[in-house]
């Protein structure tokens, strides 16, 4: 019989046993967590208000499915008692492509990054498709702002986005690995990838937001992604004595069996007398063929840039089969009201080689932004300090900040985009735009261009006077079984694609000394004249044939003016009077011996 006296004792047993088994459930679970690999996206100091934001500048910025990612870089903001702050971006930024908006209401997300990932400025951040992972940390310098520490040792990360704005961060190749004994991490380099590699052309190897002539870097490093291995080649780098740093190195995929790399402006290193730390004209541009391994200079027509660094650039395939790459902003390392001229928009559209100024009232000089094309005819365009800043205290860090905080930038969140077709800059970006079509400008410079004979003739010309560079390299790799590339003998570089006007004919050497440049140049005058004449005959006989064709003729011609591939009706043209840049001439492009010479490595 139960004693009605126990029945206390026993509410009390049954309260303690289940305390101590829910504290036992408790303790399990705290003593053994489910590890969690996978960074959700937050707002994060890196995400500033509109209306406190002041600028963004010096990050890197790549398109991935439906997302442009952010890398790296500084920023400013204004704080409600009008105290401006200046730090590094610590997270990963990122907008999603997806959805139609504008710069004053788009959502910036934030991802954090685990310890150990650099934080880096004009850090290298290339996207591997096949692993669908970006690559980041090896290239850039750090930041003065903040309590950003000094530069870490070199090493590589993955960033596996997830399609959310978010992914997961992992290191590739430690710090301690033995891949890092001969290289150094170069900043302010060239850099652009595609499909399989990554490539950073010169640079400096002391952390700088200025090329140091002195520390210049001659070489160009190729990551390959597959095999995460790097390649470190020498070579004599366009219109350049020591290297070359803060210019631009843009991939063209749709010329060439790999693509193409268009190398333009920048710093070499050369003093002059107005101060400038030698500005590379864009008059020439440099071509890399990475299928055949092979550089040329490329002479370019129309009205270029004028000399400059840090300026971005974005291109797009047009639907006529032509490539245009937009080239806009930048400065001459000169701050105050002479950089507004610098406000420029400019096209270089390929393969005729020509550039195209775009109509536009220079008004908010910038350097130090990024840009992509992001679907259609847009180009995004992102930050960028304020170069018509004048900063009354000479110091370094005084210039820099005044650059971040002068003035607001006049684009919301440092965002803006820019349509191809129309030639105009927009507050808004629109999800799902139709594919990319020449501007008037591209179309009317294309339906202008003269007849087969005289093409032929510049292309003679062209034959005759490009310039080559000479490469040797050596492999290392980040796994000891991967196999070490031999250094690559100087030779007789064959055309770089077909798809491309040839650089050089067989009969032709390529190597060509300046005391041969009159005869020869006399010679292609003469082959020009005849052709000239000749020309006039043909078109004498086609104007009389079109007479008997009517409409029917004037059809077909249209279709031909228009059709892919171009580089048949349009080559490249090297003739055009006073706008034709000189040539291998004591003052043109120059290749350089063996001394002197700065490896990445």
């Amino acid at each position: 019989m139960f004693q009605t006296w126990l029945f206390p004792y026993c509410i009390f047993a049954f309260i303690c046993f289940a305390a101590i088994t829910r504290r036992q459930s408790l303790s399990r679970k705290v003593e053994s967590p489910v590890p969690i690999k996978h960074l959700t996206a937050r707002q994060a100091p890196g995400v500033i208000a509109t209306s406190d934001f002041l600028r963004r500048a010096h990050q890197t910025s790549a398109v991935a499915g439906n997302w442009v990612y952010i890398d790296g870089g500084e920023f400013s903001y204004m704080t409600s008692n009008s105290t401006a702050i200046f730090q590094y971006s610590s997270t990963l930024l990122s907008i999603d492509l997806s959805q139609s908006w504008n710069n004053a209401t788009v959502t910036i997300h934030s991802t954090n990054k685990p310890d150990g990932a650099p934080n880096l400025n004009e850090a290298s951040f290339w996207y591997h498709k096949q692993e669908g992972l970006f690559y980041s940390g090896f290239a850039g310098w750090n930041s003065d702002f903040g309590d950003d520490p000094a530069l870490p040792p070199l090493s590589l990360w993955t960033f596996k986005p997830d399609g959310t704005g978010s992914g997961i961060w992992n290191e590739a190749i430690g710090s301690n690995s033995s891949v890092w004994d001969s290289m150094k991490r170069p900043s302010s380099s060239l850099m652009a990838y595609d499909s399989d590699s990554a490539w950073a052309l010169g640079g400096t190897d002391v952390p700088s937001e200025l090329p140091d002539p002195k520390s210049l870097l001659q070489g160009i490093v190729q990551f390959n992604m597959s095999s995460r291995s790097f390649r470190n080649t020498t070579v004599k780098t366009y219109d350049s004595v020591h290297g070359v740093a803060s210019g631009a190195m843009h991939y063209v995929p749709s010329f060439g069996p790999e693509g193409l790399f268009v190398v333009m402006g920048g710093s070499n290193g050369n003093s002059t007398t107005t101060g400038f730390i030698g500005l590379i004209d864009f008059g020439t541009v440099s071509v890399f063929d990475p299928a055949k391994q092979e550089w040329w200079n490329q002479t370019t027509t129309g009205r270029w840039p004028s000399p400059r660094i840090d300026f971005c650039t974005a291109g797009i395939n047009s639907t006529n089969g032509t490539y245009e790459i937009f080239v806009y902003a930048g400065w001459d390392t000169v701050f105050g009201p002479s950089s507004i001229p610098l406000d420029t928009i400019n096209i270089l559209t390929l393969p005729a080689f020509h550039w195209i100024s775009v109509p536009y009232n220079p008004q908010n000089p910038r350097h130090g932004l990024s840009c992509n094309a992001v679907g259609g005819s847009q180009i995004l365009t992102i930050g960028g300090v304020d170069t018509n800043a004048n900063p009354t205290d000479g110091a370094p860090d005084a210039a820099k900040k005044s650059a971040f905080d002068s003035a607001p930038d006049p684009f919301a969140q440092g965002l803006a985009i820019f349509d191809m077709t129309t030639l105009k800059f927009s507050d808004q970006y629109t999800a799902g735009a139709p594919p990319y079509e020449q501007s008037q400008a591209v179309k009317q410079f294309y339906s202008q261009s003269q007849e087969q004979a005289a093409t032929k003739a510049r292309l003679i010309i062209k034959q005759l006077t490009v310039t080559y560079f000479t490469n040797s390299s050596s492999t290392t790799s980040a796994s000891p079984s991967l196999p070490s590339s031999s250094s690559i003998a100087p030779s007789t570089p064959a055309p770089p694609s077909t798809h491309l006007p040839s650089p050089t004919s067989p009969s032709i050497s390529s190597h060509i000394s300046p005391s041969q440049i009159g005869g020869i140049s006399g010679g292609a005058a003469g082959v020009v004249a005849i052709l000239a004449i000749l020309a006039a005959v043909i078109l004498g006989a086609i104007k009389c044939r079109k007479a008997h064709q009517n409409q029917q003729s004037a059809a077909i011609s249209d279709a031909q003016q228009f059709e892919a591939p171009w580089p048949e009706v349009y080559s490249v043209y090297e003739m055009h009077g006073v706008e034709r840049p000189t040539e291998l001439n004591e003052g043109g492009t120059q290749e350089m011996d063996d001394t002197g010479l700065r490896e990445l490595g």
